[in-house]
């Protein structure tokens, strides 16, 4: 009974992006992994604090077998004709064709020393599809991401990732993507400009912002936020975080994250 309890935590997590710290409290929930209609022998899912995780090898190989998948640098890289993917323990995105994809909960290592990412954004990296039966299921689809280059409005990453590194510059990564969360939600809600250009641009909203030179992890930040990334979904506002403003006094509170407060 309990096993069956604990798959079905687990498939609701898959599926349905639930957060189940209970399931996490206890030893990791595993599930088989079935790809392609064939069950793997080797590696499992596990349940990583509400995220269903697998093994980015054992994945990555079983989907696309002409990868090659590789140790290099201290992170695992694998590569086939149309695909780069990388992803290092403990950092909290993965690489894919020059696209970042956010891992809240940080690149995993399991007992064996395989690499575990988010089962999820796994899928999307490989273009496949994933549910739910009896296990978590992989099926070859579409293709990879489409490169970087081809994704990231240049005009706009540069522009974010300005922002961020002038306002956040000296933030932890978590506190990057919250600036650069407040441009975009802004450009999503109808009670500001529509573009990063004319949000940017507003007047006495980021003076002096567009002429800081980034540093790498603020384009990193700006790159993951471009690629869905929100730490703080409903900001439009931010201050320091012990400093009174407009917003600290007529919005609440969303988050708090190092030296900034986050407002909506």
């Amino acid at each position: 009974m309990k096993k069956r309890i604990s798959c079905a935590v687990l498939c609701l997590a898959l599926l349905m992006g639930l957060t189940v710290h209970a399931a996490a409290e206890e030893a990791n929930v595993t599930a088989d992994v079935i790809i392609d209609g064939v069950p793997m022998t080797n590696f499992k899912a596990v349940l990583y604090g509400g995220t269903t995780y697998t093994s980015l090898y054992g994945v990555t190989l079983a989907l696309r077998p002409d990868a090659v998948v590789t140790w290099e640098d201290n992170q695992l890289v694998a590569r086939a004709e149309d695909f780069t993917m990388s992803a290092r323990i403990g950092q909290n995105y993965m690489v894919v064709n020059g696209r970042y994809l956010y891992v809240p909960d940080g690149v995993k290592c399991d007992e064996t020393g395989d690499t575990l990412v988010p089962a999820r954004t796994l899928a999307r990296a490989l273009g496949a599809e994933i549910g739910w039966d009896k296990g978590v299921t992989y099926a070859t689809s579409g293709a990879p991401l489409s490169s970087g280059d081809e994704y990231y409005d240049a005009g706009n990453l540069d522009l974010l990732a300005r922002v961020i590194g002038h306002e956040s510059g000296n933030q932890p990564l978590l506190g990057k993507i919250a600036v650069g969360n407040v441009i975009l939600n802004r450009v999503a809600s109808p009670s500001f400009p529509d573009t990063v250009y004319e949000v940017v641009y507003q007047k006495g909203q980021f003076p002096g912002a567009t002429d800081c030179t980034p540093n790498a992890e603020s384009v990193i930040a700006a790159k993951l936020c471009l690629d869905g990334a929100n730490a703080v979904p409903g900001a439009y506002w931010f201050n320091g975080a012990d400093e009174p403003c407009w917003a600290s006094r007529n919005k609440a509170t969303v988050a708090v994250i190092g030296g900034h407060a986050f407002y909506g």
